[in-house]
């Protein structure tokens, strides 16, 4: 294994992981903020003290949460005003390796359908097992290769 295989495969590892640790976290309705500091029974004008705002600043910002309107420096002061961390995370919805084979399999069958489209016309058909074969193999070529175009949509690199 190479060293930017071995690069890549840490990154993967941490990425697989974060995202099974995070997706099992769901922001409560009232959204983190709002919820903690009714956990923590810490009154409102503490926190506004802390963080240097008004009453109606504190219920705002605790609004803009749920609604997803609140910069990213505003929760983690609001979060560090209540003494609590403040973590964000962007994680894939599945695992990266099945991520990438199912992009691969996509161009894959398109690029083969093109192909025995062709073969067809010239009365060169394959039998699906033949076809599912080919698209096995092209996937995996193209996951090795990942040409520039890999992550654009089916067939935009013509």
């Amino acid at each position: 294994m190479n060293i930017k295989s071995l690069v890549v495969k840490q990154y993967r590892e941490i990425i697989d992981a974060a995202t099974q640790q995070v997706t099992r976290l769901k922001r409560p309705p009232e959204g983190w903020l709002r919820t903690n500091r009714k956990a923590l029974q810490m009154p409102a004008k503490v926190i506004m003290k802390k963080a240097g705002i008004k009453k109606s600043e504190l219920y705002r910002i605790e609004k803009a949460e749920v609604e997803g309107t609140l910069t990213l420096n505003k929760l983690k002061e609001a979060a560090n005003a209540m003494d609590c961390d403040f973590y964000y995370a962007v994680v894939p919805r599945s695992e990266i390796k099945e991520i990438i084979e199912n992009k691969a399999r996509r161009h894959a069958v398109k690029l083969l359908k093109n192909a025995n489209v062709h073969m067809q016309l010239e009365s060169q058909g394959t039998s699906m097992e033949q076809i599912e074969l080919q698209i096995d193999q092209v996937a995996e070529q193209l996951i090795k290769e990942m040409p520039e175009w890999f992550w654009g949509e089916a067939l935009d690199h013509k």
